[in-house]
């Protein structure tokens, strides 16, 4: 069970979330953003993720933002102090301390390692070795290399879509209040969202044309 220490976020997990990051196969994990990296972390096993096609679409949406504004996840400056934990299993999700999420992922894991027989190590290595770059790049590996692939952006927009379904009237009136007060970040979620009414609105417009 998630400790009280943990404020519940009143967006519940996207359900593609887990899959686009590699991490279906655990019931938590924590988002942050850590040396250059948005990562994700089970308490045993962790790895980077698209930065540009999976976080922050997440933590930039109106949905979330000012929700997000207090805690630290992270920067290319600074340490993560606060971290994103989420539940796949209650398809919660939850913001607190980084060294509490980090201690609370480990006790979910028995405390003996299980042990790799030859074959299964012979396996792992394989599938590694098997994945293709379009692959390596969906999991957000070698993103220097250029944007994410059409399967990736095709993620991403289930991604946005499912978060602006949370989208609700109350929301927007908070942030013009938060936004009208001087917030950055409600300022810069409404602008965000001004700008992709806009360019639907010509986009829509270019098709009633054709």
């Amino acid at each position: 069970m998630v400790g009280t220490q943990f404020r519940e976020l009143p967006v519940g997990l996207p359900p593609m979330l887990p899959e686009m990051l590699g991490a279906s196969n655990t019931q938590y994990f924590a988002l942050y953003y850590q040396g250059s990296k948005a990562t994700w972390s089970n308490g045993r096993a962790m790895a980077t993720f698209s930065y540009y096609a999976v976080y922050a679409p997440l933590i930039e949406h109106i949905a979330l933002a000012i929700y997000l504004k207090p805690y630290n996840l992270g920067s290319d400056d600074e340490a993560p102090e606060h971290a994103i934990l989420c539940d796949t299993v209650h398809h919660k999700m939850y913001v607190g301390a980084y060294k509490e999420i980090d201690y609370f992922l480990l006790q979910q894991h028995p405390k003996e390692l299980p042990a790799l027989s030859q074959q299964e190590f012979e396996a792992a290595v394989k599938a590694l070795e098997n994945m293709t770059l379009e692959q390596m790049q969906k999991l957000g590996m070698f993103e220097m290399f250029g944007h994410t692939n059409p399967q990736a952006r095709q993620q991403t927009v289930e991604l946005v879509q499912w978060l602006d379904q949370q989208i609700t009237e109350e929301l927007i009136q908070q942030c013009i209040q938060l936004a009208s007060r001087g917030n950055w970040t409600a300022m810069m979620a409404l602008e965000t969202l001004q700008r992709r009414i806009s360019e639907s609105k010509k986009h829509q417009q270019q098709l009633e044309k054709n």
